[in-house]
């Protein structure tokens, strides 16, 4: 069941995580207050989840700075339910300069739970991230870290992509990522292969083509396994990503 709790992480972070640090961004309609987009996960021929993201129809005010509300939720079902998992991750992004103010994640997978607030202080350079005591049903004193400048989270980032302007983009063009995920910062590089149509729920869809750089680890088959597709419109919507794994390969797709 390892196979299952590895897709999940997959699954909720790629749809987030890959699509980082919009500078430049193009004006703010990509954000579509109460968009709702609809993804599925397949191994091969099986499907073995779901995810949606959602941007809140409301403007939220966090640490006096208006905000939008952003929502990714995913669970296993059919065959993967056997290894139950039920994900919930939550962003606050500055309606102004993108950046993010909070987080949260609930994480249900099999007896494993994780309930989490980060909050960011830009002006300092640092986040607090507290967790909450599953007996007590209170949340821990908060643990500091340092972060880059204007870091953004994963859901945040991925809503920053769908603003970068790529039409001045070329094949291999790079771009240099800066984010924050539980305990600590990272850099990635994220490469521009230029476009593609694709098959997609729907119809051709002529898209933007982006492959994250990955390190080494023990999940994904080398540093070039995973690629993710763009609509190459005003919205910018993600409409698949390709992860190939040592255990076979998973597709994550635009389901609506």
């Amino acid at each position: 069941m390892n196979i299952i709790r590895n897709v999940s992480i997959l699954f909720m972070l790629f749809v987030s995580f890959l699509t980082y640090g919009a500078t430049n961004p193009k004006a703010n309609n990509a954000f579509l207050k109460g968009e709702t987009l609809e993804y599925r996960a397949r191994w091969g021929l099986l499907t073995i989840g779901h995810a949606q993201t959602k941007i809140d129809s409301k403007v939220y005010m966090v640490q006096s700075h208006p905000c939008f509300k952003i929502e990714v939720k995913g669970q296993t079902n059919g065959l993967a339910s056997l290894f139950y998992v039920k994900d919930s991750w939550g962003s606050y992004i500055d309606t102004s300069d993108l950046i993010t103010h909070r987080t949260s994640r609930s994480i249900r997978e099999g007896h494993y739970k994780l309930d989490e607030v980060a909050n960011f202080d830009h002006k300092n350079k640092r986040v607090a991230v507290s967790i909450l005591d599953q007996k007590k049903q209170t949340f821990n004193e908060p643990k500091y870290y340092d972060i880059p400048e204007n870091v953004t989270d994963l859901i945040g980032g991925f809503m920053l992509m769908r603003l970068r302007d790529f039409s001045d983009f070329k094949k291999n063009d790079t771009i240099k990522v800066n984010g924050f995920f539980e305990d600590k910062s990272y850099e990635m590089s994220i490469v521009y292969l230029g476009k593609e149509v694709i098959n997609t729920s729907r119809g051709k869809v002529r898209c933007l083509v982006l492959r994250p750089i990955m390190p080494d680890n023990k999940l994904l088959n080398g540093k070039h396994s995973v690629d993710v597709w763009m609509s190459d419109d005003d919205s910018q919507i993600l409409m698949r990503i390709r992860a190939k794994m040592f255990i076979g390969t998973f597709n994550i797709e635009l389901d609506c």
